[in-house]
This record gives structure tokens, sequence and C-alpha cells, in this order.
């Protein structure tokens, strides 16, 4: 076994089409976490589900860490298959960074946790429902409380278990699930651990409130801000492409009416060179010298 680390593992947004489509997604998404956490020996520090990508960071060794990464991709995959009548998720290319300087890790953290509102989300982060952003420093007692009359697995039958997780997954019988129908990662975050890094409410405040996006995006290979969410800049793309080339397949365009397209997009929203190549399926250096 190797030496347990931190690391950020993530996923590449560019090279993604939407894996969350909606509600039920980002539900399946939640609970298959919980189910990859089960299978593998790591500590989950933070993470968060957005539409094309996901973010988490850990610790544990590395070899764990890329086992909880097969085993989302491949759990998630299972369900996408199933959900998206034999559709095939399409191949997730992963990133993982060792975190091996205290300070890049807490920025690390805040960054993770506020993956939405960088992303355009109108949402404080601690509201964001797709993250454990809601858990950490909290005062003592306030996690017992929010959690208290939820229903816990072990009231669950075995048929809502299995239509809960989408599979036959035994997980401990004291976990609690949510009202919107996924294990709370309460749960399974390492929350505690968290707390103990930040040391106190202040230090959480000060590193959730630097606004570090460029320097983190810089050193993960992912510079550049963006100006809507990508959920709804892929429906205006959509919109645009109808109205341009009468296609709501962003795939199904040539190359030059991809570009076109970018142009457009740059044009009307100001959005970043590379949120657009994420949008219209194009490499980000094309994209820049295009535009």
């Amino acid at each position: 076994m190797g030496k347990k680390k931190f690391y950020h593992l993530f996923s590449d947004g560019f090279r993604a089409d939407v894996l969350f489509q909606d509600r039920h997604a980002f539900v399946a998404g939640m609970n298959i976490v919980a189910q990859s956490f089960i299978c593998s020996n790591i500590h989950i520090l933070a993470f968060i589900l957005m539409d094309n990508h996901v973010h988490f960071v850990l610790y544990g060794d590395l070899d764990e860490c890329l086992r909880f990464k097969d085993k989302f991709v491949h759990k998630f995959g299972i369900w996408y298959h199933n959900k998206y009548s034999g559709k095939m998720l399409e191949a997730l290319e992963f990133d993982i960074k060792e975190l091996d300087d205290e300070r890049y890790l807490l920025n690390s953290i805040a960054y993770v946790l506020r993956n939405g509102i960088a992303a355009g989300y109108a949402y404080c982060p601690e509201d964001y429902p797709w993250s454990s952003a809601g858990l950490y420093l909290r005062r003592p007692g306030k996690l017992d409380e929010i959690s208290e009359h939820w229903m816990s697995i072990s009231e669950l039958s075995v048929r809502k278990r299995r239509n809960l997780m989408h599979s036959r997954a035994e997980l401990p019988l004291e976990w609690k699930v949510t009202p919107d129908g996924y294990i709370w990662p309460g749960n399974y975050v390492d929350y505690a651990l968290v707390d103990k890094l930040y040391r106190t409410s202040k230090s959480f405040t000060f590193f959730m409130g630097q606004s570090k996006e460029d320097e983190i995006n810089k050193s993960l290979g992912m510079h550049d801000r963006v100006s809507l969410p990508d959920i709804e800049l892929r429906a205006k793309a959509v919109e645009h492409s109808m109205n341009l080339f009468g296609s709501a397949s962003l795939r199904s365009l040539s190359i030059p009416q991809r570009l076109s397209l970018a142009k457009d997009l740059r044009k009307t929203y100001r959005c970043s060179p590379k949120q657009i190549a994420r949008i219209v399926h194009l490499n980000q250096i094309y994209i820049k010298e295009f535009l």
C-alpha cells in the first residue's frame, strides 16, 4: 500500500458532454459517490458535481484514489446506459494532482466548494445541493439536528434500497437519506478532518472568501473565467445552432459551423474561449486562435 496523501481528482469538462442532464441524474450521481466511497479505502474531504464535470478532494494512497475514480465512472456509466435507453456515456478523462502544500490544500478545498458560484450559479456554496459544502464548521449538534428526522437506510425496504441505489449495493444501515432522495454526504465526507485543517470558522471563511479561481485553474491547466453557467450557455448554443444551421445537435455540426457558432457565442455572451470550447466540443487552442 502506498503512502496516503491529499489529492485533487477532477474530470475534464472540455471533453465531456452533459453528465448530469437533470435532477434525476444529479441524485444518481450523489448516490454513486456514496457507493464508490464504500468500495475504496479513502477519505473524501470535499466534492462537487457540476453539469459536465466533477471535483473531489481525497486523502488516501494514489491507487485507492484511482480505484474510487474507476468505481464512480463504472457505476455512473451503468446508470446512464440504463436511464437513457442504451446510450453510452462518453469516455471521461480525469486528472489527479497531489496537494503537497497546506495552503494550496486549503485553497483547493475552497475552490471545489465554490465551483458552482464560479460557474455562474446563483447559490451560496452551502446551498448548492450537489456538493459537500454544507457540512463544515457547523455549531455542535447542528448536523444532527438537520438529519434528525430523515429516514435511515435501515428503515427502507429492500426494494426501496435497490431503487434508491439502482444496484444491490449494501450501505451502512445507520446512513441517512435526504428528503431529495440521495445519501446524505454527511455520512461519508470527512468534514471533521476538514474542520481540523482550517482550525477555526474565521480561517474557513477567509479561504472561502478568497478569489483563487484563476490561480487554481491555471495550476490545473484550466485557466479562464466563465460568464454563464455551462448548462445555460449550452441551451443558448442549441438555440443559436438552430437559427444558424437548423440543427439542435452541436456534435453533428461541421468544424467550420462550430467555429462560426463559437464566434457567435463569444460576441453575444462574452464568455471565455475555454467555456466555448467545452460547449462546441473543439480544442481550446483552435478556439483561441479563431476568436
